[in-house]
């Protein structure tokens, strides 16, 4: 019993997490659905993805056939769907329902996920995270799935087996089975490698769990370097029998440290310091280079300064951000003072160009309703005069550059079958050239310095990437600077006949430099540092600088340039686990698997978008007194209809419920619709004289969600309008003496969003806003109506960190109690809520951060942040009848707590004081209230 309700709070507490990657009702009804179905997995694609569509099924077959013994042979077949219109870059394999999403445009930044075909990638890396959940059915594990379905494995996995495994492995598989894993990769390689370099030893927990000061890098870095060293020390079975036993729950408390410690010998702990020693020794041999220092660190924040340009007048042009501010631009001048120029639009990346005063780069544009698709804007910034202007919107265009005369915009244009190309266009937005489309991704091209050509780097599906210069208006083959190979290569700079770019060598990214003069020379190794160099500009003195990724952020170094001619060649080996990739444990044509795949022709069908359409995969049995409920949880893996189906007995009526609710997302508007039938409900009339009827009620409506997010403002609106009918029929010997009714009433509700961009340490975003309307009204022979409004401000506080929140509410209803609708006014905190037929309420709140404790135990929880808020409330009650008013005022305080359970869910928690200045309407007033609260967070 114990166990069970352990699971039962994970559950609880998995209802704050969300998960990002599904989109309810994101694909228009004109996307036409294909599949292949075989006996391991149903890929779902839109029309035209075909050929991708039998790739990623040969690499599934083959990955299931041949490389599943690390982690155990059991399968259980899976749904990808795969989404193209969107413009992320990302995946996952989820619970409840059971299936995967596949978001397939490759991203422009090479340097994070590597070069190799995006789609392929995915592939191999998601499909991992399928054999682990196939596996790691069975225990208590498996008890938890039979009695809350697919939700209870989530669960109880997740209470086993820790995510950085889940991530860990599967960055392993790229690594493993790619030319190009996240494991070969340097900027990956580099995130702990930086906290050794900078001599910060972290506690596991906060290795786990983050912070909001300081850099710690996420449980993917952490879970491929522990992942590894265990299969470098133990052997390749290692984590298949570690895994086995925790998903058992062997032992019952603990059960993955546990099994670590029965197969390793040593204690998790001890493992743990083992691999990171072992990966520090390695870290410290290494050269390190120490720059002039040309920006500075904080202890309490992480502050990155990105993409340098040098401006005409010797100041550089960055964009700044940090854990306390937002992405902004801001000049540096000869003496390091630093002005902000203009924040950053919400923008996929911090990526930007700029030429003679001139900033141009790629805006995020969602599409108003379908969340599965999304565009990119391209803003072009005057800094002389901070002018903004659009140049061209509802594109897929990426990384652009302006020329030097300010007249011809490059960028990268990418379509959802995974082909790319270069177009030019004029400041209009209209195309005057571009490369043929092709499987090539290009990213982050730059005009030349006579604007008559451009470079680009570009890289094809295997992941070998090459340097080409291209001329405008000219159909030949670009020219090849240098050769295709093993490496990475991007962050291009133009200065005059100079190119600079960031590249692969000996395990670092380093800034390069190829004289594009008269007489081509190069590549020269310019700099170099031991954690990457990305982006760099030459100064006037010959000096070089360079953003530098550091424990602190990116840092602007100081570099001597080397000017040290270099050869081209593949790079990218894995440097820290050699055994691992010896040939008796994975032999070398392994990480061609790829290049080797069979190319099988799977049959092709239409997918019924109906198919599976309830999908029931969870349920929960749940008893909050006097009612016992049990409801079933429905979802389609194409995430179009939603459904709650539930059971519920009263124990102080003896009654019973039966409900389903239900909102259907493929249409431009929502249906929403739901029925509730009770059978026997009981009210007494007096002591011994007991009533019973049967209730039934439903309603049915339209939801439109829309998503006006853009610029500086994320901003949502949605409408909801429902006809709702609640029926009364009398039993017994009331049947007779009243007569049955019913009541007819339309709900109609309008929520409004907008906030600005919000900084990690910030508690609320600097400005935002909120309002709810909803009115009810009777329309049948009944007479009732109910109005009800809220609204917040948020405002910035006196420090940068701090929110103050200006909230309102309004409230009127009817008098003459034919029918009363639930309220749901925000009456003021400590009181106990009375519903006045109007009512209006007034509040203040101040958040403020205490401390950021970045401590924990026992891997129980973790304390990010504690923070406060003082408040005062204000409510006025009136009644209509005698025109009496009543007024509620508390003022008081709230203490936070942001905090992570099981090294893993964000949970909010804290307590409340409320001091009541006036009398309770009713009973007797304590005025001292204390609270224990869990807040459900606006904005996340």
């Amino acid at each position: 019993m114990q166990m069970l309700r352990c699971i039962l709070f994970g559950s609880f507490l998995f209802l704050f997490c969300d998960v990002p990657a599904q989109q309810f009702g994101g694909n228009p009804p004109s996307v036409k659905w294909n599949q292949i179905n075989t006996d391991t997995v149903r890929i779902i694609f839109p029309q035209g993805f075909e050929t991708k569509a039998q790739r990623i099924a040969n690499i599934v077959h083959t990955l299931q056939k041949n490389y599943a013994h690390t982690i155990g042979d059991t399968i259980r077949k899976i749904s990808i769907v795969i989404q193209n219109q969107t413009l992320v870059s990302n995946g996952y394999v989820g619970l409840g329902p059971y299936r995967s999403e596949f978001y397939t445009s490759a991203p422009q930044n090479p340097f994070e996920l590597g070069a190799v075909s995006w789609p392929d990638l995915l592939a191999v890396h998601e499909f991992r995270h399928v054999q682990q959940y196939s596996n790691f059915n069975k225990g208590l594990s498996k008890f938890a799935r039979v009695i809350l379905g697919e939700q209870g494995q989530l669960v109880a996995n997740a209470a086993a087996v820790p995510d950085w495994f889940f991530e860990g492995d599967a960055v392993f598989n790229e690594t493993k089975l790619t030319m190009q894993g996240r494991g070969v990769l340097p900027f990956f390689l580099a995130s702990y490698q930086s906290l050794s370099l900078a001599n910060r030893h972290y506690s596991f927990m906060k290795m786990r769990n983050g912070s909001l000061r300081n850099y710690v890098p996420d449980h993917y870095d952490l879970g491929y370097l522990l992942v590894s060293y265990g299969r470098k020390k133990y052997g390749d079975n290692i984590w298949h029998t570690i895994t086995d036993d925790a998903a058992r729950f062997r032992p019952l408390f603990y059960p993955f440290q546990g099994a670590v410690k029965k197969h390793t010998g040593i204690s998790y702990s001890a493992f743990v310091n083992n691999a990171m020693q072992y990966y520090n020794q390695e870290w410290q041999t290494l050269k390190n280079e120490k720059p002039e220092w040309y920006t500075n660190t904080s202890a309490v924040d992480v502050i990155n300064y990105q993409f340098p340009y040098r401006m005409e007048d010797g100041s550089l042009l960055v964009v700044k951000s940090s854990y306390r501010h937002i992405p902004a631009f801001y000049k540096i001048d000869a003496d390091k003072h630093e002005e902000r120029i203009t924040v950053k639009d919400i923008s996929p990346d911090n990526y930007f160009s700029y030429n003679n005063g001139r900033i141009v780069y790629a805006a995020s544009q969602p599409d108003t309703r379908w969340s599965n698709r999304d565009f990119t804007s391209i803003r072009l910034l005057d800094i002389r005069n901070h002018e903004q202007v659009t140049i061209a919107s509802h594109t897929r265009y990426f990384s652009p550059d302006i020329s030097h005369d300010g007249k011809t915009i490059l960028a990268v244009e990418t379509d959802p079958f995974g082909q790319s190309r270069i177009v030019v266009m004029n400041r209009e937005g209209v195309i005057t050239d571009s490369l043929p489309k092709s499987d090539v991704v290009f990213s982050q091209p730059k005009f030349a310095s006579d604007d008559a050509h451009y470079y680009a780097a570009a890289r094809n599906p295997v992941g070998q990437m090459s340097l080409v210069k291209y001329a405008l208006h000219d159909n030949r083959p670009g020219e090849i600077l240098v050769p295709l190979s093993n490496r990475i290569i991007g962050f291009l700079n133009v200065q005059n006949d100079t190119l600079l770019f960031t590249t692969t060598f000996e395990g670092r990214d380093e800034l390069w430099a190829i004289i594009d003069a008269q007489e081509r020379r190069g590549p020269f190794r310019l700099a170099s540092y031991p954690t990457g160099l990305y982006q760099g500009v030459l100064q006037s003195d010959g000096t070089l600088i360079g953003s530098a990724f550091t424990a602190d952020g990116y840092r602007l170094g100081v570099f001597q340039p080397l000017w040290q001619r270099a050869g081209i060649r593949d790079e990218l080996n894995e440097r820290y686990i050699n055994d691992v990739f010896k040939n008796d444990v994975y032999p070398l044509q392994d990480r061609q698997m790829l290049q080797s795949l069979p190319q099988k022709q799977y049959d092709i069908t239409k997918y019924p978008k109906a198919f599976h359409l309830l999908n029931i995969h969870s349920w929960r049995p749940y008893y909050e007194a006097p009612e016992y409920s049990f409801t079933l949880y429905g979802q389609n893996v194409l995430n179009t209809l939603q459904s709650e189906i539930a059971y519920t007995y009263n124990e102080n009526e003896n009654s019973h419920r039966l409900s389903y609710n239900g909102v259907y997302g493929a249409t431009y508007l929502q249906p929403v619709f739901g029925i509730n039938q009770t059978w026997q409900r009981t009210a007494f009339l007096t002591p011994d004289t007991a009533i019973h009827w049967n209730e039934l009620s439903g309603y049915a409506g339209l939801q439109l969600p829309l998503n006006l997010s853009g610029g500086k403002q994320y901003r949502y609106l949605t409408f909801l309008s429902t006809y709702n009918i609640d029926q009364i029929s009398w039993t017994g010997f009331a049947q007779k003496a009243l007569n049955n009714t019913n009541f007819q009433f339309l709900q109609n509700r309008i929520v409004f969003s907008s906030q600005s961009q919000q900084s990690v340490q910030q508690i609320y975003p600097h400005f935002a806003q909120t309002l709810m309307v909803q009115y009810r009204n009777v329309i049948n022979k009944y007479t009732a109506h109910q109005l009800l409004a809220t609204a917040s401000l948020y405002f910035p506080g006196l420090g940068n960190n701090h929110s103050f929140v200006l909230t309102g509410a309004y409230h009127h209803r009817d008098t003459l109690q034919q029918y009363l609708f639930s309220n749901n006014f925000p009456f003021s905190r400590g009181y106990n809520a009375v519903d006045f037929p109007e009512m209006w309420k007034i509040g203040a709140n101040y958040h403020f951060p205490l401390a950021y404790p970045d401590w924990g135990f026992g891997n129980i929880v973790y304390f990010l942040r504690a923070r406060a808020n003082l408040f005062f409330d204000y409510t006025q009650g009136k009644s209509i009848r005698t025109g009496t008013t009543y007024p509620f005022k508390t003022a008081g305080t709230e203490i936070f707590f942001d905090t992570r359970w099981w090294n893993q869910q964000p949970v909010t928690f804290g307590f409340r004081y409320s001091r009541l200045i006036d009398n309770e309407f009713r009973g007797n007033t304590q005025p001292n209230v204390w609270e224990f609260i869990l807040p459900v967070t606006l904005f996340n």
